[in-house]
């Protein structure tokens, strides 16, 4: 009896080890999917937002070509300030959006290194654990083992 109080004990905190450490990296894992997911839908706005710039731009300029072939020196006149003005947030929402693809590059890369060898790190803690449980395993039912013995007829 005192053995498999003893062995439970055991699976009782290779049960622990196993929970903790493994939810933990999991845990990790799930709040790192969230954010890449909204690191990547911050990229999506950014890219939409360079080609809603992008349209704008070019239906001011088929705006222009009709006001210059319709003799509207006022309209061109505006058009040619909006459109240099839109040609400004185009570069501006260009660049916004390679800054946004660079970090979330560097990131990954970071995230590469790190998370593996995190991975790693878990991993090897969990078997190092889960070896010295089956150590003590052993130990418990060796110890039991003369007592065995004397049993025997």
């Amino acid at each position: 009896a005192e053995v498999e109080e003893k062995v439970e004990k055991v699976h009782e905190q290779q049960t622990k080890d196993d929970f903790y450490l493994l939810s933990e990296l999991v845990h990790d894992y799930i709040g790192i999917v969230g954010s890449v997911k909204d690191a990547f839908n911050e990229r999506v706005k950014a890219w939409q937002a360079w080609q809603s710039i992008q349209r704008d731009l070019n239906k001011r300029r088929e705006n222009k070509v009709k006001a210059e072939l319709a003799s509207k020196q006022d309209r061109v006149n505006q058009l040619r300030q909006e459109i240099a003005e839109n040609e400004r947030q185009l570069d501006m929402a260009q660049e916004n959006f390679e800054k946004i693809s660079r970090i979330i590059k560097k990131e990954f890369e970071a995230f590469d290194v790190k998370k593996c060898k995190d991975f790693k790190d878990t991993i090897t803690e969990y078997l190092e654990n889960m070896l010295k449980s089956q150590e003590s395993l052993v130990t418990h039912w060796e110890r039991f083992l003369p007592a065995i013995k004397q049993m025997e007829p």
